[in-house]
């Protein structure tokens, strides 16, 4: 099989995932939330959302077959990487063209009575004993140790190594070339191993707290679809971090070791703790989006008619039903109005400093690695 169709047949697989993802979004948020706007939940079961949601199906599906088509035109002309990201640039660009129309068009149809909705009753920010909340602080702990193990590893090994070092290792042995031991190269991976394990963790530990959307009335089952949906996402988080501490520490002992003249590849266990953590990426996805819907709203689902409250009803406060702004609200995440999971309250300073921090320090390494 050519360089050609393996990098086409990725692209196909990253469209199909993604696609199938942007059409099933509308259909599993919470009722009365619709492309990033609180339309009410009288207003979400009339016929106007069913036809735009038919628009939205035939618009991923065009911005589907633009990707492909893109991606098989480079692919032919003999430029299979360039295709596959321009082809994965139609999809990402061409999906997020295609949700701001559609939000604009919500937006001017949202009943005016619901413009202020989260005035009338509060959501509470959080429960009093959050599930997952141990998990991932002992995730959190896990990762730094596993990370300053393989930094002191790095540095312990280094005078032991020799002078000249390969510059890449495939999984069955051999190098592109050589290279002086700088210590910044062999820092590199425990350094990702530092910061990546972490920020998931933390992540986790910031989800647990997440506030809380709930109906008006007497709430209960949007409660606890609230806490299961919430328990299940740091769970999820803190379930990556520990596959991404693991396959960081057995990356930067390998590398280590190949430099120390102890081994000659990087060994078959690299792709097997990859493709372990995609699985579990992967099936994490599908089980939310099949058992729980975004916010838990498959579970709540059918249960209390009560207006939803709380940050998710603001829509004074959402920029483009994406970003949540509010410095009146203290909670440092906010559930997503399209999408998966949790998002930044982008007015508290403490979610936008790590924000900042994490993505500072993720570019940083990127940048590194490429000059490296």
């Amino acid at each position: 099989m050519s360089e050609a169709v393996v990098v086409y047949l990725f692209l196909c697989v990253r469209v199909l995932l993604v696609g199938g993802i942007l059409i099933l979004l509308p259909r599993i948020t919470r009722k009365g939330l619709f492309f990033g706007v609180y339309v009410g939940e009288e207003f979400a079961e009339e016929d106007e959302p069913r036809k735009l949601l038919r628009g939205w199906d035939r618009g991923c599906g065009m911005v589907m077959v633009s990707a492909l088509f893109v991606g098989l035109v480079g692919a032919v002309a003999g430029h299979a990487v360039a295709g596959n990201l321009t082809g994965t640039a139609v999809l990402l660009l061409g999906g997020l063209g295609l949700y701001l129309r559609s939000y604009s068009n919500v937006k001017a149809m949202a009943p005016p009575d619901v413009a202020r909705q989260a005035d009338r009753a509060r959501a509470s920010l959080q429960a009093d004993k959050p599930a997952g909340e141990a998990f991932a602080k002992i995730t959190l702990v896990i990762c730094l140790v596993a990370a300053l193990a393989t930094l002191i590893y790095g540095l312990v090994s280094y005078q032991g190594m020799h002078t000249r070092m390969p510059t890449l290792w495939s999984m069955i042995g051999g190098a592109d070339g050589w290279t002086d031991k700088p210590l910044l190269t062999v820092m590199y991976f425990p350094s990702w191993n530092l910061v990546l394990g972490p920020i998931y963790a933390l992540l986790a530990i910031m989800i647990v707290t997440a506030k809380r959307s709930l109906r008006e009335g007497p709430g209960g089952r949007s409660a606890e679809a609230q806490d299961a949906f919430r328990a299940m996402m740091a769970n999820v988080f803190s379930g990556t971090a520990l596959f991404v501490c693991a396959l960081l520490t057995l990356l930067s002992v390998q590398v280590i070791r190949i430099a120390l003249s102890e081994i000659d590849s990087l060994g078959a266990g690299i792709l097997w703790a990859i493709g372990m953590m995609l699985v579990f990426m992967i099936g994490s996805l599908v089980q939310i989006m099949r058992h729980y819907g975004q916010g838990g709203a498959l579970i709540e689902r059918g249960s209390s008619r009560g207006a939803l409250t709380g940050g998710l009803a603001d829509n004074a406060h959402w920029v483009w039903g994406i970003f949540y702004v509010n410095r009146d609200d203290p909670s440092l995440m906010v559930e997503t109005r399209f999408g998966i999971g949790y998002g930044n309250n982008w007015g508290n300073r403490t979610a936008v400093l790590f924000t900042v921090v994490s993505l500072s320090l993720i570019l940083f390494l990127a940048a590194l690695g490429f000059f490296l």
